[in-house]
């Protein structure tokens, strides 16, 4: 509770007319001091009339957890155990990354003993946590003089997650695999779906796989192989340095990066792999490769804090900590590739006996939308695409895969194009 601060304010103004007054022999000084006197006492009879009640306020919201973009229904409970009040007035503090959506936030008439107050209204969240903490609750004495504040401190947390955009299968070949029955190709004989090759009949052998065409040519059985099917550790990696992204007019290639990144840990896991997350910038948030709802619902919470960060520990991904990241495994990082040498460092990790699978940020696109069509801007464009393209051979040539992705067209437009240029590359071999 915080008392009205007009008072001492009129007593100061009345002293200090008062005390001119006297020492200057000024009537007209010593008039003016009466009014604010007057004011002041006027107010603190008011004050000490005033019958002050005893409130309990509660903050509530209808979801916890919830989707970026999805409306959360906050609702507001005052109840007043004292006295009645006259005229109080409900205020809530909203964060500024949330949007108001219907309602209002606040209450404004009596407050009746033991009748509860309520108010809803709704939000939209972006990603990320949103806390709302102090509600203000202003109380008016009978005459409209005095007035006190009341703050509570309802702390609330609303954590919204990334969106989970459907994705087109992607293709992995991860240089080790675990035992156990997954989608990734193992590279060895087993009881897959794809043929693999042919072998001599043993007895024991089901006569279903026997290759008759086989039987017939050679005159001596044999049986079809099958490549086996099993499980893998995919490690997604999310540059979040500051200095990587672009924003320009409002728009950012680090919102698209996060929805990327937690699209594709769900698609992985859904596909029956074994799913770890490094978020790299700030800091190193690393989580062990899992499996489970559980465990990507931990993943979407860590991209949900994420934001753009600087730190001259962690300012080039060259710094990117290796040695964290399980050998044989599949890496998949989503990252702009924005500064010198990192493209080199895909390749580090391939020298580490790792699979990477690299998906381009571009925000060439983002940045030419917002800039006037001329000749400079078009050889600006021409040389960032040759820097591009050098990129990509130089990854491409040391056994890692790009797939370059505009953050103006959703993610699986991406994938299906670079599946479509691969399978016209083949054909053309």
């Amino acid at each position: 509770m915080r008392n009205d601060r007009r008072l001492p304010v009129g007593l100061l103004f009345g002293a200090a007319f008062l005390v001119a007054g006297l020492y200057g022999r000024s009537p007209a000084l010593l008039l003016l001091g009466v009014p604010p006197l007057v004011y002041a006492a006027s107010l603190a009879l008011s004050h000490a009339m005033m019958r002050r009640p005893v409130l309990e306020a509660t903050r509530t919201p209808s979801m916890g957890r919830v989707t970026e973009g999805d409306v959360v229904t906050m609702t507001i409970c005052v109840t007043n155990n004292g006295p009645d009040v006259a005229f109080a007035a409900v205020l809530d503090e909203l964060s500024d990354d949330m949007t108001l959506v219907s309602g209002e936030p606040g209450y404004c008439g009596p407050l009746h003993r033991s009748e509860p107050v309520t108010a809803a209204y709704d939000l939209r969240v972006p990603r990320g946590v949103h806390v709302q903490s102090t509600l203000r609750v202003l109380i008016w004495a009978r005459a409209g003089l005095s007035l006190e504040d009341y703050r509570f401190d309802c702390p609330t947390y609303v954590a919204a997650l990334p969106c989970v955009e459907p994705l087109p299968a992607v293709a992995i070949r991860p240089r080790k695999t675990h035992t156990a029955v997954g989608p990734v190709k193992a590279r060895v004989a087993g009881s897959g779906v794809e043929f693999f090759g042919c072998r001599g009949y043993v007895p024991g052998d089901d006569i279903r796989r026997v290759n008759w065409r086989a039987y017939a040519k050679y005159g001596r059985p044999f049986v079809n192989e099958y490549e086996d099917e099993r499980m893998t550790d995919v490690i997604v990696v999310l540059d979040v340095r500051v200095t990587a992204h672009v924003r320009t007019n409002g728009e950012s290639t680090f919102e698209p990066s996060c929805r990327a990144a937690a699209s594709l840990a769900a698609h992985f896991m859904r596909r029956g792999n074994r799913v770890g997350f490094l978020l790299y910038g700030q800091t190193v948030d690393w989580i062990e490769p899992a499996g489970g709802r559980f465990h990507l619902e931990k993943i979407l919470g860590t991209i949900a804090r994420a934001h753009p960060a600087r730190s001259y520990a962690f300012e080039d991904l060259a710094n990117l900590p290796l040695q964290m990241l399980p050998s044989g495994s599949q890496i998949v990082v989503v990252s702009p590739l924005s500064r010198s040498g990192d493209a080199l460092v895909a390749a580090k990790l391939r020298a580490r006996g790792c699979s990477v699978l690299v998906f381009y940020v571009d925000s060439l696109e983002l940045e030419r939308s917002a800039e006037k069509p001329d000749a400079a801007l078009d050889l600006a464009v021409r040389t960032r695409t040759l820097e591009m393209a050098t990129d990509f051979r130089i990854m491409e040539s040391m056994g890692v895969e790009v797939i370059p992705w505009s953050v103006m067209q959703p993610l699986a437009v991406a994938i299906r194009a670079a599946q479509l240029n691969r399978g016209i590359e083949r054909r053309s071999q």
